[in-house]
C-alpha cells in the first residue's frame, strides 16, 4: 500500500486539476480573438459526423485547412464541434491527461515515484497552463502527445514495447501541430547517430509520421495555401546574417521571458529575487536537456528541436503559448539534473527533489492565486484570456473589452444582415463562425485607396466590416487605416462601435449599387 501512495497522489492531483480547470474554462463563447480557436472550430464543424456544417463554415474551411487535422477531428468525433463550451472542456481535459504522463515519465527518468509525484503536482500549479488552456487550441493535445511519444520511446528503447506505438504517437505529433514535423526530424537524426539498431527499424516511426502528414496534405482542399510555409519562405527571403543574429537574440530573450512568465505570471522589475530563482530553475531544465542531448537521448533531441524552432520563428509576442506544450518536460529536466548529479556522488537525492518542488511551487503559487482572484470577479470580463494577463485592473478591463466588443459586433452583423449576404473582413472565418454569414477576405492593407476600392468591387461583398483590432495582426492598425481611407463615403454605416473616450473602434458598411457604379466609372 505504501508503494502505491505516490501514484495515488498523482491521481488525486490529476482529478483535482481536471475538476477545477473544467470549471475555469466553461463558458459559451470565445476567450480571445487573438488565437487559433476559430480556425479549429471551423475545421471541427466540417469534420463533424453529428451535424452538418453551415454553408458559411463549409466555404471557410479551405482557408483554415492548413492546420493539421487531429485536434479538430477529435472535437468533431466527441460532439464538441458546434458547442464552444464543450470544445473548451475537451481541451481542458486533454491538458489534465498530461499529468499522469508526467508521473509515468518522471518515474523512469528520476527513478523515484515520490519525485515523479512532486513533479506532477508542481506542473499542475504552473500559471501558464491555466492561462493557455482557456480556448479551443491544439497546444494541450500537442503537450499530451509529446509526453506520450517521449514515454513510449523510452520504454521501446528498453525493449518493453514494439515500434508501432511509437510510430502511432509520432504520426499524432505531426497531425496535431506543424512543428511536430521538426520534432520528428530531430528524433530521426538522433536515431541515425545512435546506430544501436537497424536503420529501417529505427526510422519506422519517422516513416509513419511522414506518411500521415503527406496523406493530410493530399486530402485537404486543393485551394488551401500553407500559411506556415509562406511565412517561412518570405522570412528566409528577406533574412540577412546581421538580421539573423539580431533575431536570435530577440527570440532567446522572448523565450527567457516566456519561461519566467510560465512560473511567475508577473514580476516587479526592481525586485529581481523571484526572477533570478525562476531563471535558476530554467538553467536546471536547460542543463538537463543539454546533458541528455549529449548522451543522445531521443527526448532531449526532440525537445531541443522544438525550442530551437522558436528561436527563428518570427512571432515573439506569442512565445508564452509556443513554450506552453514543452513546460511539463522542462519541469522534469529540472528535477532530473540534481538526481543525476547526486547519484554520481552516491548522495541521497530526495532532499534535492524536495527543494526543486518547493522552489517551483513557491514561485508559481502567487500567480495561481492571482488567477483565482481574478476569476471571482463579476461580469463577462472573466471569460476573456486578457483579463488574466495584465496585472493592472484598468488595463486588463480595457483589453478584455476589446474582445467582448468584437463578440458583440459579430452578433450585430448577424442581426443587421440577411443569411445570403456576404461580409468582408480581415478575418472572414470569424464572420462565418460567429455571425453565420459568408466571409470575404479584405484586400491587403498595403494597397492604395483606389486599388483597395477596386479589390472590394471585384470581391463584391454586400457589407464591409472594419475594426481597429486585427486578429492576425494584433500590434498594428494598418488594415483599419487602409479600409477607412479607401471606403470613407462609399457605403452606408449601419453599425458603429464607440469606445468610452468617444473614438470609433469598428464600423459595418452596407455597400450600395450606386457606389459600385461610381467605382467602375472611376476605373
Amino acid at each position: 500500500m505504501r508503494a502505491a501512495l505516490p501514484a495515488l497522489l498523482a491521481g488525486l492531483v490529476t482529478a483535482s486539476f481536471a475538476g477545477v480547470v473544467v470549471a475555469f474554462v466553461w463558458q459559451p463563447g470565445l476567450a480571445s480573438f487573438a488565437d487559433d480557436s476559430v480556425s479549429y472550430l471551423v475545421m471541427a464543424q466540417v469534420f463533424s459526423p453529428w451535424q452538418a456544417a453551415s454553408p458559411p463554415i463549409a466555404e471557410a474551411f479551405a482557408r483554415e485547412a492548413f492546420y493539421p487535422p487531429l485536434y479538430p477531428l477529435l472535437l468533431a468525433l466527441l460532439g464538441a464541434a458546434h458547442d464552444i463550451a464543450q470544445a473548451q472542456v475537451v481541451t481542458a481535459l486533454l491538458l489534465a491527461a498530461c499529468l499522469p504522463l508526467v508521473y509515468l515519465l518522471g518515474t523512469r527518468w528520476l527513478g523515484d515515484k515520490w519525485a515523479a509525484a512532486g513533479a506532477t503536482a508542481v506542473t499542475a500549479l504552473l500559471p501558464s497552463l491555466w492561462i493557455h488552456v482557456k480556448g479551443t487550441l491544439s497546444e494541450p493535445l500537442f503537450a499530451l502527445v509529446l509526453l506520450a511519444t517521449l514515454y513510449l520511446a523510452e520504454v521501446e528503447h528498453d525493449g518493453q514495447r514494439r515500434r508501432w506505438p511509437v510510430a502511432a504517437a509520432m504520426a499524432a505529433l505531426v497531425l496535431t501541430r506543424t512543428v511536430g514535423v521538426i520534432v520528428v526530424a530531430a528524433y530521426a537524426a538522433c536515431a541515425l547517430l545512435r546506430r544501436d539498431r537497424p536503420v529501417a527499424r529505427a526510422l519506422l516511426p519517422v516513416l509513419a509520421a511522414a506518411v500521415a502528414y503527406g496523406a493530410w496534405v493530399l486530402v485537404r482542399p486543393a485551394q488551401t495555401s500553407d500559411v506556415n510555409v509562406s511565412i517561412a519562405l518570405e522570412y528566409l527571403r528577406t533574412l540577412s546574417f546581421e538580421g539573423f543574429a539580431g533575431i536570435l537574440a530577440r527570440q532567446a530573450n522572448s523565450i527567457a521571458e516566456a519561461w519566467t512568465g510560465a512560473l511567475l505570471l508577473f514580476w516587479v522589475e526592481d525586485r529581481p529575487l523571484r526572477v533570478v530563482l525562476a531563471g535558476a530553475v530554467g538553467v536546471l531544465a536547460l542543463t538537463g536537456m543539454a546533458l541528455r542531448f549529449m548522451a543522445r537521448k531521443p527526448d532531449a533531441w526532440m525537445s531541443a528541436a522544438y525550442l530551437a524552432t522558436f528561436l527563428v520563428w518570427p512571432f515573439q509576442d506569442q512565445m508564452t503559448r509556443f513554450l506552453f506544450p514543452a513546460l511539463p518536460v522542462l519541469v522534469l529536466y529540472a528535477f532530473w539534473v540534481p538526481a543525476a548529479g547526486l547519484r554520481r556522488l552516491r548522495r541521497p537525492v530526495a532532499p534535492a527533489h524536495a527543494l526543486v518542488a518547493i522552489l517551483i511551487a513557491s514561485l508559481a503559487a502567487p500567480g495561481l492565486a492571482f488567477i483565482h482572484q481574478r476569476a471571482q470577479a463579476e461580469g463577462p470580463y472573466v471569460e476573456m484570456t486578457d483579463w488574466y494577463r495584465r496585472p493592472d485592473l484598468d488595463d486588463a478591463r480595457r483589453r478584455a473589452a476589446v474582445h467582448l466588443d468584437l463578440l458583440a459586433d459579430m452578433q450585430a452583423i448577424r442581426a443587421l444582415t440577411m443569411p445570403e449576404d456576404r461580409v468582408m473582413w480581415v478575418a472572414p472565418s470569424y464572420i462565418a463562425l460567429l455571425a453565420d454569414r459568408r466571409g470575404v477576405a479584405a484586400p491587403p492593407a498595403e494597397l492604395a485607396p483606389a486599388a483597395y476600392r477596386v479589390a472590394v468591387e471585384e470581391a463584391a461583398p454586400d457589407f464591409v466590416f472594419l475594426s481597429i483590432y486585427h486578429p492576425r495582426d494584433t500590434i498594428r492598425d494598418a488594415a483599419w487605416q487602409a479600409g477607412m481611407r479607401a471606403l470613407r463615403g462609399y457605403g452606408a454605416v449601419v453599425h458603429a462601435r464607440t469606445r468610452p473616450d468617444g473614438s470609433v473602434s469598428s464600423v459595418l458598411l452596407r455597400l450600395r449599387p450606386r457606389e459600385a457604379a461610381l467605382w467602375r466609372a472611376a476605373r
